[in-house]
């Protein structure tokens, strides 16, 4: 008797343990899903950070199903905001073809501009690439990358850079209108003998006529569409580069903020490097920064980061950057060095032996 009670006993602890388990996974569920909800809609009001947070939620399934293309989107849109994380993000995907189409000259541009703005993560991205000989930038491309970081350190090459942009967009309506003729081709009239001779070239004469009449017609209907095309990315552009002179004064206050902090950490760096060689070693700043940017941990999300939550987010990302998936072995090799600089700090800080 004692023994059926106890059996009842352990059923009914195993059931209500079923449900409370089943009720924290659908509450988990209700809010990831609130919380996509929200990044959507800051969003489309062209949030940068939000962008930026719905592409890793894309890229990594954390909330919302798995869609690489959707996170290359949402990283190119926060890239064109400014947002300097999302371009590292759109650059990868470019170099890989991780949701897009492969496009390794445009992620070595991509690089090349973060490269300048301080991140020393990319020097290696760009020198595998060009002795890889994957690289191959039309001179208009390399000249709008460099008037757009020119025209960032003065106003006075604002009028080169529109110029560069405008020889950009130029030079690939060329392009495409090469493609376009070369595909053109005349088709051969077969060759008639005997009384009908006389006949049969005046039909080729009225059909080299046609043929004219219609040639002009597609080449005015494809200049009207050229134009029609010029006015809307001239417009897209007038409206992007005042939407990026209005964050102008929020970048350059970010990049002094960020000079500021990378000033402090080498003064701790100076200071921690004069102390006796017994004290314990820990990784540099710049390494635990770059794990940080390589994980996607926004700076509130590093307050509240434990080793369990860590550990999820790399299993999250060694299904993209494995060798055997999507990714490579330099990439998944960089991701173990991350987890690890990241586990050990996290250790540390929260002292967990």
């Amino acid at each position: 008797m004692t023994r059926k009670i106890m059996v009842q006993l352990l059923c009914r602890a195993w059931s209500f343990s079923t449900r409370v388990i089943t009720l924290c996974v659908v509450l988990n569920h209700s809010a990831l899903a609130s919380s996509i909800a929200s990044l959507e809609q800051q969003a489309l009001l062209d949030n940068a950070d939000a962008q930026y947070q719905l592409g890793l939620a894309y890229e990594t399934g954390q909330g919302v199903k798995q869609d690489l293309a959707n996170a290359s989107h949402w990283y190119q849109q926060a890239s064109n905001n400014g947002h300097l994380n999302a371009t590292y993000n759109y650059a990868q995907a470019l170099e890989y073809g991780r949701g897009i189409t492969q496009n390794t000259s445009r992620a070595a541009l991509l690089y090349t501009k973060l490269a300048v703005l301080g991140d020393k993560s990319t020097y290696g991205k760009l020198a595998k690439l060009y002795s890889d000989n994957k690289v191959n930038i039309p001179a208009a491309d390399q000249a709008v990358l460099w008037y757009s970081l020119a025209v960032e350190q003065s106003s006075a090459f604002e009028a080169e850079f529109e110029l560069a942009l405008q020889q950009q967009f130029n030079e690939r309506q060329r392009r495409q209108i090469d493609a376009l003729q070369q595909q053109e081709g005349a088709t051969p009239q077969p060759a008639v003998s005997g009384n009908n001779q006389s006949y049969n070239n005046s039909v080729r004469l009225n059909n080299r006529v046609a043929m004219s009449w219609t040639t002009h017609f597609m080449y005015w209907a494809l200049l009207l569409l050229i134009l029609t095309v010029v006015g809307y990315y001239l417009t897209q552009f007038k409206r992007a580069l005042a939407n990026e002179r209005r964050g102008d004064q929020r970048l350059q206050e970010a990049l002094q903020a960020q000079q500021r902090t990378i000033t402090a950490l080498q003064h701790k760096l100076k200071i921690s490097q004069t102390a006796p060689h017994s004290a314990p070693v820990t990784p540099p700043s710049n390494a635990i920064e770059e794990a940080y940017l390589r994980f996607g941990f926004s700076p509130n999300q590093r307050k509240l980061l434990t080793p369990t939550l860590l550990k999820s987010r790399y299993k999250q990302l060694s299904r993209i950057f494995h060798p055997d998936i999507q990714g490579s072995e330099d990439e998944m090799k960089q991701l173990n060095i991350a987890f690890k600089t990241l586990m050990a700090h996290v250790k540390k800080s929260q002292k967990i032996h």
